[in-house]
C-alpha cells in the first residue's frame, strides 16, 4: 500500500492532503483475492447442499477452485493493465459475479455433456406424429430443478451488482434530506423483498430445497441491513436515525405476528392456493423471522467494529466515507451513539415479536431455528459464508481505489 503501511494516517488524526495510493499487487492477492475465495466458497457450498458437483470429474473439486479463482484474478491484472477501469468498484464487484457465475456455467455443461436433459425414453416415429403430449414433459425433472436453481442464483448474484450500482448513487448525491433518506432505505427494502420473495417461490416451487432457500432468505437479509447500516454514515442529526428507525420498529412489531396468524394463512389458501399445513406456514414466517434478527445483528456488529476501525485504524484513508469530512454536517460521535440506540430499538422490537409469536400463535421461533440446525448441520457454514461474504462486499464498495 504505496509501499508501506506508514504512509497511511494514524492516531492522533490527520486529513490526508492527497489520495493514498493503494499497493495494486496488495489490493489484488490479499485483498480482493480473499474476498474472492470467500465468493467462490460459498458458490462451492450452495451446489453442495444441492447435492450436485460443478467441477469436472476430471479435474476434481479443489484443482477446480484453485483454477477459478486464478482465473479470475488473471482477469484483474489484464483489467489493471489494459483498460484502465481498475479505479472503479463496480469492475471488481462485476468480476467477482463472474466468479461465482461460472461454477453455474461449468455445472450445466457436465449436466448437458452427462446426458441428463435428454428424454429418458426414445420415441419411435409412431408415437413422434401422433402422440400429443409435449415433449418438453419428458425432460428429467431433477435437469429441470436444475435450470431453476440456475434462475435463482442469477437473480441473486445480481443484486450485489445492482446494489453497488445503488450505493454508487446515494453517495455521489450526498448530503440528502430526512425524506430522501427513507425514500433510499425503503425503495431499497421493496427491492430486496421483491426479489427474495421471486427467489424463495422459485426454490420452494421448482427446486423444493428447503436449506437453500434459508440460505437466499438470510443473503437477502444480509444485503439490505448491510446497506442500511452504511446510511448511518450519512445522516445528520439523531432526529434522522429516530424517524428512520421508527418505521423500521414498528413494521417489524407488526409484520410477523400477523403473517403468522391463521386469518392471513386462510387468505393465501384461498388466493393463491397455498397448500403448505398451518404449522408449516407458521414455520417458515418464523424462520424469516430468526434469519431477519440473525442479519440484523450480524450488520450492526460489523458496521460498529469498522466505522470505528476505518475512523481510527491504519486504513482510515483508504475509507474516505467514513472519515466525516464533511464540514462537520456528519459526526462520528453521533453515528456510533444513535447505531447502538438503533441496536438496542431492534433487540426489544425482536424481542417483542418473538414473544407475541410464542404466547399467541404457539411458536417458538429459536427453538424451531434449533431444530433447522440439527437438521441441516451444513447451513451452519453456508450462513457464515454467506454473512461473511456480504460484509465483504460492501466493505469493497466503499473503498477508494486509487492505486499507485
Amino acid at each position: 500500500m504505496a509501499g508501506n503501511w506508514s504512509s497511511i494516517s494514524t492516531l492522533p488524526k490527520v486529513e490526508p492532503t492527497a489520495p493514498v495510493l493503494i499497493n495494486f499487487w496488495w489490493f489484488l492477492w490479499f485483498y480482493y483475492g480473499f474476498y474472492n475465495a470467500v465468493a467462490l466458497l460459498l458458490i462451492t457450498k450452495i451446489f453442495s447442499i444441492y447435492s450436485l458437483n460443478w467441477w469436472p470429474k476430471t479435474l476434481g473439486g479443489v484443482t477446480s477452485y484453485i483454477i477459478f479463482w486464478l482465473s479470475t484474478q488473471l482477469m484483474g491484472i489484464l483489467v489493471y493493465y489494459f483498460t484502465g477501469l481498475e479505479v472503479y468498484r463496480l469492475t471488481w464487484v462485476s468480476l467477482t459475479f463472474c466468479t461465482m457465475a461460472i461454477p453455474l456455467f461449468v455445472a450445466f455443461l457436465v449436466i448437458r455433456s452427462e446426458n441428463r436433459n435428454v428424454y429418458r425414453h426414445s420415441l419411435t416415429v409412431h408415437q413422434k406424429v401422433f402422440l400429443t403430449y409435449s415433449l418438453e414433459s419428458r425432460i428429467p425433472a431433477s435437469y429441470k430443478r436444475f435450470l431453476w436453481l440456475c434462475v435463482a442464483l442469477a437473480i441473486a448474484l445480481s443484486t450485489i451488482v445492482t446494489g453497488e450500482l445503488y450505493a454508487a448513487q446515494f453517495i455521489q448525491t450526498s448530503p440528502h434530506t430526512t425524506m430522501e433518506g427513507l425514500i433510499y432505505v425503503y425503495s431499497w427494502v421493496g427491492t430486496i423483498y421483491i426479489l427474495d420473495a421471486i427467489t424463495d417461490y422459485i426454490v420452494e416451487t421448482r427446486v423444493r430445497s428447503y436449506p437453500l432457500s434459508s440460505i437466499f432468505k438470510l443473503y437477502y437479509f444480509m444485503i439490505y441491513f448491510i446497506f442500511y447500516r452504511n446510511l448511518f454514515v450519512r445522516l445528520r442529526s439523531y432526529e434522522q436515525f429516530v424517524v428512520i428507525q421508527i418505521a423500521s420498529s414498528f413494521w417489524v412489531c407488526i409484520f410477523h405476528p400477523i403473517c403468522m396468524s391463521r386469518t392471513v394463512y386462510r387468505v393465501l389458501v384461498y388466493i393463491f392456493g397455498v397448500t403448505k399445513t398451518y404449522e408449516e406456514y407458521k414455520r417458515q414466517v418464523g424462520r424469516g423471522l430468526f434469519l431477519r434478527n440473525l442479519a440484523e445483528n450480524a450488520t450492526m456488529l460489523a458496521f460498529l467494529c469498522w466505522v470505528n476501525i476505518l475512523y481510527y485504524g491504519p486504513n482510515a484513508s483508504m475509507y474516505s466515507y467514513f472519515q466525516f469530512n464533511d464540514g462537520n454536517i456528519y459526526s462520528h460521535d453521533v453515528t456510533v451513539l444513535a447505531s447502538l440506540g438503533i441496536w438496542v430499538s431492534e433487540l426489544i422490537s425482536s424481542f417483542i415479536n418473538r414473544s407475541i409469536c410464542k404466547k399467541y400463535l404457539n411458536h417458538h421461533v429459536t427453538k424451531e431455528a434449533l431444530k433447522d440446525f440439527k437438521e441441516y448441520p451444513e447451513l451452519i457454514v453456508a450462513f457464515v459464508l454467506v454473512m461473511i461474504h456480504i460484509l465483504q462486499d460492501m466493505l469493497l464498495a466503499l473503498m477508494d481505489l486509487n492505486f499507485a
